[in-house]
């Protein structure tokens, strides 16, 4: 009969999913998840009350920030949408982002690649855009009136560029190399 009851509301919480056009994989995530939090009570799911919810996110041992952000999610709409409960008496609170340091490429990795680069114009493109910080399709947006050669700027809408000169270094880099 647990068994039972547990495994209608694991399609009710499917077919759910499915009417709101919820991915296949987060179908299945949600679905591992919330049969994992129905394992764990041994009890009736319609007569599950906010403290198991509580307690089932308190104790549980999250791997990562995007592991506990899916349980949470299965979690609130089992609570939500199956159940038709409000969620006032829960703590959903998302953990914090995690903080990522910027992906840095090696300024001679960068010089290798930009040499074996046959074509002038995507070599200037990826050149201006490696050094600048622009984007590939604010390079390629870049009009002459953008540059200042006197004061050796970009200036582009509202955003102002001041290491023109470390692209003429690795300008001037490729082209020695090519004589």
């Amino acid at each position: 009969m647990l068994q039972n009851n547990k495994n209608n509301f694991l399609r009710n919480l499917k077919s759910k999913l499915q009417y709101l056009n919820y991915s296949d994989n987060t179908i299945k995530i949600y679905c591992h998840y919330a049969n994992e939090f129905l394992d764990s009570l041994n009890c009736n799911p319609s007569k599950i009350s906010s403290n198991d919810f509580q307690s089932y996110l308190d104790s549980y041992k999250f791997t990562s920030i995007s592991q506990q952000n899916q349980i949470i999610s299965a979690i609130k709409f089992l609570y939500e949408k199956v159940l038709n409960k409000k969620y006032s008496k829960i703590d959903f609170e998302r953990p914090r982002k995690e903080k990522k340091l910027p992906r840095i490429i090696d300024k001679t990795h960068l010089l290798k690649s930009i040499k074996k680069i046959e074509n002038l114009k995507h070599k200037a493109i990826i050149s201006l855009s490696a050094s600048v910080g622009l984007r590939v399709s604010e390079v390629i947006n870049l009009k002459i009136e953008d540059i200042d050669s006197k004061r050796m700027i970009i200036i582009q809408g509202d955003k102002f560029f001041k290491d023109l000169e470390e692209m003429y270094h690795i300008a001037s880099a490729n082209n020695n190399d090519e004589t």
